[in-house]
């Protein structure tokens, strides 16, 4: 058939509502849906059973299959969809609110009782809308089929344009099932436009140049990204413009992978991350050294602050991000709105034109930060090699340890995933990003428990989109005990079902690890219900038919994790950690 009659065909054809929707989406480029059927939304379902390349990715609970759609989006820069009926959408607000915290495109699409069957005291007339509404971006209601084109174009606007987010569409009944609406209405009429595409959006010209007139007075100027830096693609606008002004680059948890983690080697100008769980020579050059912090797409919330400590209050800043309503929530800093790789590049192009200081002694400014950039890596090398000491060659085994043993079997193109809680903390100082770009999928938007699992499914889903068959990079969730009897087991079986090739590693130390930690720095101690039986997960994955591992003792681990991530299929490493390895306070 010839585009003309294709396109003929189209504007004459009348599908079904649900048929709609499925090509809706597969329109923009979305291959997978994951989601957990109702009656509701068998409409849709049998649209997605008539539309070829799109398929439907069957869980077990709602928030997991919307915790997979959130991590699908963040790998394929795509809208990530998860679907439910009424009742199991009241399982999608904690989701829903991490994907809005992270900046990720989410469409949640919640069939509900026919528009005529409302306010008839039928059991699954639920106020959907209304609860999904402040954790979305946008919520809409569609009770009409005709209605429903129109929704479907705003919401996909609204997910992926400034600040990207997570959008819901609670659709009546009928309104799925309707088997007379043109075909037409749900194919986008441009292949350009904003709503299929995110528009980059430029700041104002004069809050760059006086950007870069702070950059110019700044003697010795630092830059902090966020999880905002990697989301706009903005890494070698970062790396260039810390060459051209000789200035270290830090991050968030959320922001690693904005440069690789290079270690100690002489060209290396990141040096991990700042926060609650940065690390303490960091801290001292922000506070000390630091002039002018560039904050590149970074939320600055309490962790990324420890306890907005690190910077300073005093601490002169430029702060860059698309959303305006990010800017100086916590600090006063000069405000640049628009998308960080956008504005990082007007940053370079004034400053190569115009100069890189404005003091006439530009050779010894720049020599001076030479220096510090030395003395840094100096600091560095000791801090480590003594941190190292601590947990190394220890046993019981330490959380660190085992992230080393991890990092150890991973190249540039390898996946972490991580739950919320403790594993979320101990990536930032011990878990070096080797590649560019997004490698790491935590939950540091709200940072619910029960993520890791969830995530790790749209996580292998999507990384493999891209790769072909004999090079598909590794994915591995890095989780504790009790994040992930919060929301897992239940999708080993989705995990085996799939037969996804992924590895699970586990720190086991019976405990609820990060609360316990809060209650030994601000409690003296004082231990209440935060300790866990001591499950043995190796035993609970084979009896999903996936292959367990127990580790108890140190010369066990290295052979044991690399065995795990090197073999095909599902594997699961459950490590028993020394239960009083609290997360560490590095605050200075």
């Amino acid at each position: 058939m010839s585009d003309m009659s294709r396109e003929l065909e189209n504007v004459k054809k009348r599908v079904s509502s649900g048929y709609g929707i499925a090509r809706f989406l597969h329109e923009h480029g979305i291959k997978h849906v994951f989601g957990v059927p109702d009656g509701r939304t068998l409409g849709f379902y049998d649209g997605l059973l008539a539309v070829e390349g799109i398929d439907h990715v069957l869980l077990n609970d709602e928030r997991s299959a919307a915790f997979a759609a959130d991590a699908y989006s963040r790998i394929t820069g795509l809208v990530g969809v998860c679907d439910a009926g009424a009742a199991g959408a009241m399982n999608f607000p904690i989701a829903l609110a991490e994907a809005k915290g992270s900046a990720s495109s989410v469409l949640a699409i919640v069939g509900v009782v026919k528009a005529d069957d409302m306010l008839k005291n039928i059991p699954h007339d639920i106020k959907v809308a209304e609860t999904l509404e402040p954790v979305t971006k946008w919520t809409g209601k569609v009770l009409t089929s005709n209605h429903l084109p129109r929704f479907l174009n705003y919401a996909i606007k609204m997910a992926v344009n400034g600040k990207p987010g997570p959008v819901a569409l609670v659709i009546a009944e009928d309104a799925i099932t309707s088997s007379d609406i043109k075909l037409k209405e749900f194919i986008p009429r441009t292949s350009g436009s904003c709503s299929i595409n995110s528009c980059r959006t430029a700041p104002a010209t004069n809050e760059i140049e006086d950007a870069v007139r702070l950059i110019q007075r700044s003697k010795q100027p630092a830059i902090y990204c966020g999880g905002g830096a990697i989301l706009s693609g903005a890494s070698q606008e970062v790396k260039q413009l810390s060459e051209m002004l000789i200035t270290p680059v830090f991050s968030t948890i959320s922001g690693k992978g904005i440069m690789p983690s290079n270690g100690d080697t002489a060209n290396n100008l990141y040096f991990g991350t700042i926060g609650l769980f940065g690390e303490s020579p960091n801290h001292k050059f922000v506070r000390r050294r630091a002039d002018l912090l560039i904050v590149v797409g970074n939320r600055l919330t309490e962790d990324d602050t420890a306890n907005f400590k690190v910077p300073t209050q005093k601490t002169e800043m430029i702060q860059i991000d698309v959303d305006s309503a990010e800017i100086g929530l916590s600090y006063h800093p000069f405000g640049v709105v628009g998308d960080p790789k956008v504005a990082l590049y007007e940053f370079i192009k004034n400053l190569s034109k115009y100069g890189i200081t404005s003091f006439e002694n530009e050779d010894e400014i720049l020599r001076t930060r030479k220096q510090n950039i030395e003395e840094l890596r100096e600091n560095h090398k000791t801090y480590r090699a003594e941190d190292l000491t601590l947990w190394m060659d220890k046993e019981p085994i330490k959380p660190q340890r085992v992230l080393k043993a991890i990092s150890d079997n991973f190249t540039k193109n390898d996946y972490l995933v991580t739950d919320a809680s403790a594993s979320a903390r101990w990536i930032g100082a011990y878990f070096p990003v080797k590649g560019v770009g997004r490698k790491i999928i935590t939950p540091r938007g709200v940072g619910p428990t029960g993520f890791g699992v969830g995530a790790l499914i749209g996580t292998c889903i999507a990384a493999d989109l891209f790769t072909n068959s004999s090079n598909k990079p590794k994915k591995v969730l890095f989780t504790g005990d009790g994040g992930l009897m919060n929301g897992g087991i239940s999708e080993f079986e989705t995990i085996k079902k799939l037969d996804l090739d992924c590895t699970i590693v586990v720190i086991n130390n019976s405990s609820l690890g990060f609360v316990k930690f809060g209650q030994a720095m601000l409690y003296d101690k004082r231990y209440y219900d935060t300790d866990r039986p001591q499950t043995n997960f190796a035993r609970l994955t084979e009896a999903f038919g996936g292959t367990g591992f127990r580790v108890e003792k140190l010369g066990q681990l290295d052979s044991t994790i690399k065995q795990a991530i090197k073999s095909e299929g599902f594997n699961l490493v459950d490590v028993v950690v020394d239960p009083l390895e609290l997360l560490p306070p590095n605050f200075y």
